[in-house]
């Protein structure tokens, strides 16, 4: 992929990633405009530059209905799929008990490390061309959560399970936004 989104500021970045290609996995646009690991390199280099995620989502979800804030925690789930090649399942005992920021947090750290650059010479402007890839190899997608986990544990040691289960049923179906 191009490293044209490297630099586009980021506040254009935002507008270009708050779409439906990115968080309605039952669109056409989610299939049709982009591969999964383009999406991933697109978040990611956003993520390097410092962009903000929870932005992002929140600027997608104001002013929608319910049925397409819903979808943006499945697109979450896909991601993360994508990144640890497995199943969510078996993180998803886990992911119930963060919060929504929390597991954005868990997606944004995933991208940082996963993305890379590649350096192509083109031919036809003779000039070197950086692109943006996905690489997994030194993602510790085990490492990420727990730390992140502890830190919900300090901030919320005294949470009932009443509310653990309230974000379960999030998961399940209830929209975040």
């Amino acid at each position: 992929m191009n490293d044209y989104y490297g630099s586009v500021p980021l506040e254009e970045y935002e507008q270009i990633l708050s779409n439906r290609e990115y968080w309605d996995n039952i669109s056409g646009e989610w299939e049709m405009c982009s591969k999964m690991e383009d999406k991933l390199v697109r978040l990611g280099t956003f993520v390097q530059r410092g962009g903000d995620l929870n932005r992002v989502i929140a600027l997608y979800a104001g002013g929608r209905e319910y049925t397409y804030r819903v979808t943006i925690q499945h697109c979450i789930e896909r991601y993360l799929e994508a990144l640890t090649n497995k199943r969510v399942d078996n993180l998803k005992l886990r992911l119930f008990k963060l919060e929504k920021e929390e597991a954005v947090k868990l997606l944004s750290e995933m991208l940082k490390v996963s993305i890379g650059v590649d350096f192509r010479y083109d031919k036809y402007t003779s000039r070197q061309v950086s692109f943006g890839v996905l690489d997994t190899r030194w993602l510790d997608a085990e490492g990420i959560l727990t730390a992140i986990e502890q830190e919900h544990r300090q901030a919320h040691h005294d949470e009932s399970v009443e509310e653990v289960r309230k974000r379960a049923h999030t998961w399940i179906g209830d929209s975040w936004w």
